[in-house]
């Protein structure tokens, strides 16, 4: 029997993990989470025990086996966090927990970074080589956090550390809401000049991916994890069009004028600036060859299958 506690269970990734694993065989779910009633009102009617707190001797009280440690402070696109938020949410408590971690008999620890510790954007493929420059407080205080994990190893003891790119899936609108509208509405992809290659990450693969890397007794180390093929914002754009039945226009607007526009929205703080240009036309290509030939697997969701799943799930 796998004893494994959950930490940041409340979010989007710790509730599709607690749906995966709760009917396994073989496993047993325990769930951390600073909002115990907001929890219990998640999980209430599930196969799962809610810890309130969990030190070293909680740990070996509940025999946990494997802790995963999702709780942090997320990307945050409305400007509420400061750089000490940041700190204490992904680095502070990250020692925290793994420090409880060490001092009981719990054995593998997978930490939930972001390949937002790496970089934002780049036109080079991004594997576990990669110099990491991150630009952000989120993708800093991601790194520090791994690094400190790196510093203070177990003998004995797994570490595994996790950068997925942007997870979607089911119940998960993101940034594909915005393009989901637009295609809807019929208005046209303005940005079709610009060609880029992104990843994304099916929430089916990453909940695949840790349940092998538990299952793998010789997995340890950093990797980055993706769906297998990145694609074009362009290419994602026809398939939200094909997934919800409507043909998606497309404009090739000149890139000059439209960073010029960009450029003015920044300046005038309009919703249409520089950073979102960015985030819909620089490209994030990641490999997750690492991971796979590790784990000796493949995916079972391809790119395509996954982003047509989430997209469907928003017409709901």
């Amino acid at each position: 029997m796998n004893r494994i506690l959950i930490t940041g269970v409340t979010g989007f990734v710790g509730r599709s993990l607690v749906e995966y694993f709760r009917d396994k065989d073989g496993v047993e779910l325990l769930v951390h989470s600073r909002n115990a009633e907001k929890a219990k009102t998640a999980f209430g009617e599930f196969r799962v025990e809610i810890v309130p707190d969990i030190p070293a001797d909680k740990l070996n009280k509940y025999k946990v086996d494997t802790v995963i440690h999702l709780a942090g402070i997320a990307h945050d696109l409305s400007g509420n966090f400061t750089e000490r938020d940041y700190l204490q949410g992904n680095v502070e408590n990250t020692k925290q927990v793994y420090d409880q971690f060490v001092h009981s008999a719990a054995s593998t620890f997978i930490y939930m970074s972001s390949i937002k510790a790496v970089a934002d954007f780049t036109d080079k493929l991004i594997d576990e080589t990669f110099k990491p420059e991150p630009k952000t407080p989120y993708g800093k205080t991601k790194l520090l956090a791994e690094q400190y994990l790196n510093e203070h190893p177990v003998p004995g003891k797994r570490l595994v550390i996790l950068r997925p790119c942007m997870i979607h899936g089911p119940g998960n609108k993101g940034n594909l809401n915005l393009l989901y509208k637009l295609v809807k509405k019929g208005i046209p992809y303005p940005l079709a000049a610009f060609n880029n290659r992104r990843s994304f990450l099916s929430i089916g693969n990453l909940c695949f991916a840790i349940e092998k890397i538990i299952q793998h007794p010789l997995c340890s180390g950093t990797f980055n994890i993706a769906d297998d093929e990145a694609i074009s914002t362009t290419e994602l754009v026809m398939l939200i069009g094909v997934a919800c039945g409507k043909r998606a226009k497309m404009l090739k607007i000149p890139r000059l004028l439209i960073r010029t526009l960009a450029a003015v929205g920044s300046l005038m703080h309009l919703p249409f600036n520089r950073s979102t240009l960015g985030k819909l036309t620089e490209s994030m290509a990641v490999t997750n060859r690492k991971l796979l030939l590790t784990l000796n697997t493949e995916f079972p969701v391809s790119t395509r299958e996954g982003l047509t799943l989430t997209i469907k799930s928003l017409n709901g």
